[in-house]
């Protein structure tokens, strides 16, 4: 697999209730001596970056238990240093390493100059000691590992590491943050955490306040929703979402052709997924407006445009089945547009690309091909595994009971992608016979020096709005309101709204703005 391919696959990679003692800091002077200084792995290219590792306990609670890895890149900073900013892509799983390594990111050039720029690799997932779950967990039939597939995903786990799966927490890779700092040698670290990032490095500044200094929350994640609340929440997100790209399309039709309404977009995009599978998705259609009422209906007018948005879920659900029935074997999940579609609508950036291959344009991605390279599976599968091991070991969210229907008929009927990642945890079957080892961790800003900065989106799918206060509150953050559609408001570095508030925030420690502009794409012709 090319180098390029290896570098975006492992990018997409890109959740006790007392606090645990404070770590003593070793000496500055002998700190960087316990760093093993390795060849940076192939998602890294930026060429002053710099890979190293450390050892820490598998479990801070019980040394004795043994230790692990833990893998890190930092990229000096290019000129006189202000800092350093150790950040987080998120997931639970995001790579770290392309997160500060790749030059795809594009942070501030502020950020490149005068910061230390640090990510500190998960524990669980390659490049610190991954979780290896390729051994099969005996026992196990086809019922069992329905009403137990997190049991059956754990034991599997513990085959290949033992007694590592429940180290898999937010406490422990916030600890894990503090050993790379003291063998680091800096007294203090900026902290700049993306989606699950607000919450592991809102988790760090809590628990060493003494060796914070700023903190910039991207899309905060709500902790008492951990975690089946927040696969809960994200469901109804992603949906609007996509509908916000069919508004966009419309939008943009002398490009793409797809239609003037949503709905036309919607049927245009429905149509395709019925060529590659012989089956049409099954996600409510966007609302009908008066141009989609048929000619022969036309004096219905608004009236029958909300007739038309009142039965439509009701009649893309019957044509699913019917069309199952009709061709058997056939299933919307099959579909790869289906399934870039869910990939690519959290972030407007990808929108237009989404639009050229529904239109024709362009060849349609295949988000589920990692090829044969070994770095790169060995990666996604460790990632998976990880972070189904932090969800599970940190969930507080009872099953919904009413979820389990939805859940069977999802995975067994429907194969809809815009429910099933969000009802396989709400029902509970995604962490079904696990019992969690990790209780929420504290997240209180008081005892920072600076208050904390978060961007929060208005339409993100992963992240809703809604659901931001709770961190905000408790870290007492300043908020920056980002008007728009989309998950993590800094990445990519196309917004230089959101660039020059963030680094006015990083040179100073506040920021007057309150509301910003998000990005609208731009319509991309292909050729």
């Amino acid at each position: 697999m090319p180098r390029s391919t290896i570098k975006r696959v492992v990018a997409v990679l890109a959740a006790s209730t007392a606090l645990s003692p404070f770590l003593v800091s070793m000496p500055t002077a002998a700190a960087q001596e316990n760093i093993r200084w390795e060849e940076c792995p192939p998602q890294v290219d930026i060429a002053s970056a710099q890979c190293g590792s450390i050892d820490v306990p598998m479990h801070y609670s019980d040394p004795s238990l043994g230790d692990i890895s833990v893998g890190f890149v930092k990229v000096p900073a290019q000129g006189e240093k202000h800092g350093t900013i150790f950040g987080n892509s998120g997931g639970p799983g995001g790579d770290a390493y392309s997160f500060f390594g790749s030059q795809s990111m594009n942070w501030p050039e502020a950020m490149y100059q005068n910061y230390d720029l640090v990510a500190v690799q998960p524990r669980g997932m390659v490049g610190s000691t991954p979780v290896n779950c390729d051994n099969i967990a005996p026992g196990y039939d086809f019922l069992s590992l329905l009403t137990r597939e997190g049991a059956f995903v754990k034991e599997s786990c513990e085959i290949g590491t033992p007694g590592y799966t429940s180290s898999l927490t937010t406490d422990n890779t916030a600890n894990d943050w503090e050993r790379v700092r003291q063998a680091l040698g800096d007294d203090k670290i900026s902290i700049f955490g993306l989606s699950y990032g607000t919450y592991l490095g809102s988790v760090y500044a809590t628990r060493y306040p003494q060796h914070t200094d700023k903190v910039v929350l991207d899309s905060a994640m709500a902790p008492s929703l951990a975690w089946n609340g927040i696969m809960a929440s994200q469901e109804q997100g992603y949906k609007n979402s996509l509908n916000d790209f069919f508004t966009w399309v419309a939008e943009n039709n002398d490009t793409y052709g797809l239609g003037t309404t949503p709905l036309a977009v919607y049927q245009n995009w429905s149509n395709k997924i019925v060529a590659e599978t012989g089956t049409n998705p099954t996600v409510a259609p966007p609302p009908a407006q008066v141009g989609d009422v048929p000619p022969a209906f036309a004096w219905a007018g608004q009236a029958g445009a909300d007739m038309m948005t009142a039965t439509n879920p009701t009649s893309v659900q019957l044509q699913g089945l019917a069309t199952q029935l009709l061709n058997p074997g056939s299933n919307q999940s099959l579909s790869p547009l289906l399934n870039v579609t869910r990939a690519y609508i959290p972030q407007p950036s990808t929108w237009p690309m989404l639009a050229g291959a529904i239109s024709g344009q362009t060849p349609i991605p295949d988000v589920t091909d990692t090829g044969d390279d070994p770095y790169v599976i060995e990666s996604i599968n460790a990632s998976v595994n990880m972070q189904r091991m932090v969800m599970c070991n940190e969930n507080t969210v009872a099953p919904d009971p009413v979820a389990m229907a939805r859940m069977a008929w999802t995975s067994m009927v429907t194969g809809d992608v815009f429910d099933i990642y969000s009802v396989k945890f709400s029902s509970g079957q995604a962490c079904s016979g696990i019992t969690p080892t990790s209780g929420r961790q504290p997240t209180d800003g008081s005892q920072l020096a600076v208050q904390p900065l978060l961007l929060q989106g208005t339409s993100d799918p992963q992240t809703p709005y809604w659901t931001h206060n709770e961190l905000a509150d408790a870290m007492n953050a300043h908020v920056v309101t980002v008007n728009g559609p989309g998950h993590g408001q800094s990445i990519g570095g196309t917004n230089q709204a959101i660039n020059d508030i963030v680094v006015d925030y990083l040179r100073t420690g506040h920021t007057d703005a309150t509301w910003v502009e998000g990005n609208t794409p731009t319509p991309i012709t292909a050729g």
